[in-house]
């Protein structure tokens, strides 16, 4: 049931997933760091990849929080995609689109593919060209994480002022 108190509820979740995101970019650029400086061991590129499947993870949590409250229906198969393309979405008198642009949308579209590749790594390690590339994208999306984030909030509660 929407209400008040519970569009409340889902406002403070948000918030906590942005502060965890927050203190994993952190660990992100650190495992960065270290390959920048130098390090070139599978485990180095290893532990990258694994900031980078963490941050998605919660990122991913932070949509799924979202799209309960708001429709509560993914696709069975694909939602995870679903799940992804559902933030692009201005549902009008419904909510507003999370992701604000489509170059938005396609670097989070990216980041989730490098999940799916790590989580069925079997026995290989990350390629270090490619876990460059996609470390790029992460930081440009992430860096525009916090602004989309405040101004979602803000929406938010706009439209619990409105209950």
């Amino acid at each position: 049931m929407r209400n008040y108190a519970s569009l409340q509820a889902l406002i403070q979740e948000l918030e906590n997933d942005a502060g965890e995101i927050e203190r994993l970019r952190s660990r992100n650029e650190t495992a960065w760091e270290r390959i920048r400086q130098g390090a070139n061991d599978p485990v180095d590129w290893g532990a990258l990849g694994f900031t980078i499947q963490t941050l998605y993870g919660v990122l991913e949590n932070y949509f799924l929080r979202i799209s309960k409250y708001f429709e509560n229906n993914l696709p069975g198969d694909r939602w995870h995609m679903g799940l992804v393309e559902k933030m692009r979405l201005d549902i009008p008198n419904v909510r507003p689109a999370f992701l604000e642009t489509d170059e938005q949308l396609g670097e989070v579209r990216q980041i989730l593919r490098f999940r799916h590749r790590l989580r069925h790594l079997y026995g290989e390690d990350l390629d270090p060209a490619k876990t460059r590339e996609i470390q790029k994208v992460v930081e440009s999306f992430f860096q525009t994480f916090p602004a989309l984030h405040q101004r979602f909030i803000a929406r938010l509660r706009s439209i619990a002022d409105a209950l």
